[in-house]
């Protein structure tokens, strides 16, 4: 029997079919390398597309800084993030003919940090709600989550470590069709950063046509969590994640990004929304033929729903030119 989950999985894939179109080169999926990087959350497999350019080997190195300030209250239900998280992900990926093979390993750290002030400052320049940071003492660590059955995590130490290693099997469908098999690995004892079993997903990604200046790419997935970490006994069984986005070509070199990332909830019967559903919207820049092999990719995510998601995350990414047409 499917669930909503799966239904609104096999929905996405087949409107991805439909909205894009081929071409005769396989394509290296060019979306952002971004997830929902909640602190409370990143112990879970939420998988970003991995970056194959081309035949045989590559190597890329990504780096996320992300400041969180989440308080909320439901019910019998309280949460307080107030963390700064640094991540920074290795990947070496292989492909030969048709098939493609990565391995992804993060360095996570959260720490009180030392963005608070500026974020603070970004929101007042903009407009934006502070959501109570304002409010709040900077530059501090807590993690707080407690609910009818007592408290889930009460935390105001740092912690740092190898997070869960990722290994992800694809093979071109098409020249611009993925299909990938995931499965995260626990290596470290960590709950914060690890959950400390193992878990899988599934997901297929499609890069679009150019239209003009305009080209369209998306994927669409399905995680399973292992019922075990800071969480045990309250994870979904499944949960959809997925992107959509856009490149502008702007005066080569540069490539503009509009991209969103979501993900359903992982935590059932939660009624607070930084465990609920995630939507994040990110901005970037590629600049290509860095150093004539290399691109550097430069972006950073809002959370489009207040609340489900942190407030910034800023990032970049440095990997090997992908095959052209």
């Amino acid at each position: 029997m499917f669930t909503s989950a799966t239904a609104l999985l096999i929905a996405a894939v087949c409107s991805l079919s439909l909205f894009f179109s081929t071409a005769s080169l396989a394509q290296a999926y060019p979306g952002l390398p971004t997830r929902d990087q909640t602190p409370l959350l990143q112990a879970y497999f939420i998988p970003a597309a991995p970056f194959t350019p081309h035949q045989g080997w590559a190597f890329s190195n990504s780096l996320y800084v992300t400041n969180t300030y989440q308080f909320d209250h439901s019910g019998d239900e309280n949460l307080l993030i107030d963390v700064e998280n640094t991540r920074f992900d290795f990947q070496a990926s292989y492909v030969q003919q048709d098939w493609l093979l990565n391995i992804n390993i993060p360095v996570i750290r959260n720490n009180p940090g030392f963005l608070d002030q500026t974020i603070v400052g970004w929101h007042d320049f903009f407009g934006l709600p502070q959501g109570g940071r304002d409010q709040a003492t900077n530059n501090r660590l807590q993690l707080l989550v407690e609910n009818a059955d007592g408290i889930v995590i009460d935390s105001t130490q740092n912690d740092s470590g190898i997070g869960d290693i990722q290994l992800a099997a694809g093979y071109q469908l098409s020249p611009r069709q993925q299909l990938w098999l995931g499965i995260e690995l626990a290596v470290s004892d960590n709950p914060v950063i690890s959950n400390q079993s193992t878990d899988y997903a599934l997901w297929y990604a499609h890069s679009g046509m150019a239209h003009g200046n305009l080209t369209p790419y998306g994927l669409i997935g399905l995680s399973f969590p292992a019922d075990s970490g800071v969480f045990k006994g309250q994870l979904e069984k499944q949960f959809v994640f997925g992107q959509l986005g856009f490149i502008y070509a702007w005066r080569e070199p540069y490539q503009f990004f509009l991209q969103s990332d979501f993900h359903s909830s992982l935590i059932r019967k939660t009624r607070l929304d930084a465990l609920g559903t995630s939507l994040q919207a990110q901005f970037g820049v590629r600049l290509p033929r860095l150093f004539k092999s290399l691109q550097l990719e430069l972006f950073f995510s809002e959370d489009i729903a207040p609340g489900h998601a942190p407030d910034i995350t800023f990032g970049l990414r440095l990997s090997p030119l992908p095959e052209v047409d």
